[in-house]
């Protein structure tokens, strides 16, 4: 733009020059360049002629390069505006990000005050209890399960006025270990519709949860069950008059996979996990069909003695074959998402457990075998090895059984077991959800040492990339 608006004064120097060099001559400055050169006589008269179209032709041509420059100049200078605004407010919205941040960081130490000293009045009057399951404390912090309770178990009224989905009907897909992911999955859902939950009371939601949690012990009892679950019960199907119900079968429930960040599925489902494992049943109470509930804390019992199941060092192997092939083809699936041995968490090689338990100084304490049954070969290669067969220990017949097996494994100081087992995964979210570590689940050899490393980390089984509709 600047070399435009010097060349136009250049050309228009170059025109002056000439128009006072014929005024000096004695030409008239009125009379046009192009008239006096009719008055030339002879060559000179063509000379003039030429010059005179030369320099117009150069003055037009300046003259368009002037606008051009000019309009030119009138974007450049709109252009700086505008930049000059957009910089402006970028540096108005950095302020008031900043701004924000510190007030959401000054509102967050507030609401954990608040909840500290909340928690603490609360201790006070024994209306809070630390969680603890078979008087073995969980390792999550108080203040921390206090705050996701605040947050989660703020049930919203449930009316007629918002729709509400409903677990009913007693046909289930899969075993336990589905109707409890089923479970889970169902508040889920509801929380991330925003909608409400609703249960039959016959149905197979409380057939399952009974057995294990929640039993029926007390006049208030389905009062407790709606508000530690912010569901609604129902007893018969007249009750559902004029409300608008969203249908699920346990399969559809089975293949629900929620949107939302991996971090807030998270502490959404280890809250739902914590709600269901303070409940845990003692051998009082009746399931939903009426029947005597089992202890949950009888394996421990078993094993241990009541006396010194607060204190006992274990770790628990978890032995799930899952149909012998189909298990393998599982646990390639996932070997391919997680980077996990292919085989090593079906087949439990002596090795295998010794390269997780001699590093945490568990060799020395009971291991304690829980297994579907199916593939009795696990059993015996790790009793016939000299270091583990006398550690380890199986659940006595008369106290063996799923629900005995789930608190084991969950209470257990070190827990190895099998991805693709939709059990061992429930396990496995319990353990963190109660704030447990040493969970050995996703394992491979190291290519160039040839040891045995953990490749996936505990998050990874409530990722929904690794484990799909598992997680």
């Amino acid at each position: 733009m600047i070399d435009e608006l010097s060349r136009f004064h250049q050309s228009e120097s170059a025109f002056d020059r000439t128009w006072r060099g014929l005024v000096k001559a004695g030409k008239s400055p009125g009379t046009p360049p192009f008239e006096r050169s009719f008055e030339q006589k002879g060559p000179r008269r063509e000379e003039v002629r030429k010059e005179n179209k030369h320099w117009g032709e150069a003055a037009l041509k300046a003259k368009k390069s002037l606008t051009e420059a000019e309009i030119k100049f009138e974007e450049a200078a709109k252009n700086l505006k505008d930049a000059e605004q957009s910089i402006l407010q970028i540096v108005e919205q950095s302020q008031e990000s900043h701004e924000a941040e510190r007030q959401l960081e000054v509102m967050e130490e507030t609401l954990e005050t608040a909840a500290e000293i909340e928690l603490q009045e609360l201790l006070k009057e024994g209306d809070y209890q630390p969680l603890a399951i078979c008087d073995r404390n969980a390792d999550v912090g108080s203040v921390e399960d206090f705050a996701a309770m605040q947050k989660y178990a703020q049930c919203s009224d449930i009316t007629k006025d918002k729709p509400i989905l409903l677990l009913e009907g007693t046909k289930v897909h899969g075993r336990t270990g589905n109707n409890l992911l089923e479970f889970l999955h169902a508040i889920q859902e509801a929380r991330d519709m925003n909608i409400s939950l609703g249960v039959m009371r016959q149905s197979w939601a409380m057939n399952v949860l009974l057995k294990m949690w929640m039993a029926i012990d007390s006049d208030d009892w389905q009062a407790q069950f709606e508000q530690t679950f912010c569901v609604k019960i129902f007893k018969h199907e007249k009750e559902l008059e004029g409300w608008n119900v969203v249908d699920r079968d346990t399969k559809e429930l089975f293949w629900y996979k929620s949107e939302i960040p991996l971090e807030d599925y998270v502490a959404s489902q280890e809250y739902s996990l914590r709600a269901l494992l303070r409940n845990y049943n003692t051998g009082d109470g009746k399931d939903a069909s009426g029947v005597p509930v089992q202890d949950m804390c009888s394996g421990i019992n078993a094993i241990f003695g009541e006396d010194q199941r607060s204190s006992a060092m274990y770790s628990v192997i978890h032995s799930r074959s899952l149909e012998g092939e189909p298990g393998y083809r599982m646990l390639r699936i996932l070997s391919k998402r997680s980077g996990c041995d292919r085989a090593a968490a079906l087949e439990m090689e002596p090795d295998y457990i010794k390269s997780i338990l001699e590093p945490l100084g568990m060799m020395e304490y009971p291991i304690v075998f829980i297994t579907d049954g199916q593939n009795p070969v696990v059993l015996e290669r790790l009793l016939s090895d000299p270091d583990l067969g006398p550690m380890i220990r199986t659940v006595p017949e008369e106290a063996c059984w799923i629900g005995g097996d789930l608190t084991l494994a969950i209470m257990s100081n070190a827990f190895i077991g099998n991805p693709a087992s939709i059990f061992t995964g429930f396990v496995a979210k319990s353990r963190l959800a109660l704030g447990f570590g040493h969970n050995y689940l996703f394992r491979a050899r190291d290519k160039d040492s040839g040891e045995w490393k953990t490749v996936c980390g505990d998050h990874c089984i409530f990722d929904k990339s690794i484990m799909n509709v598992m997680s």
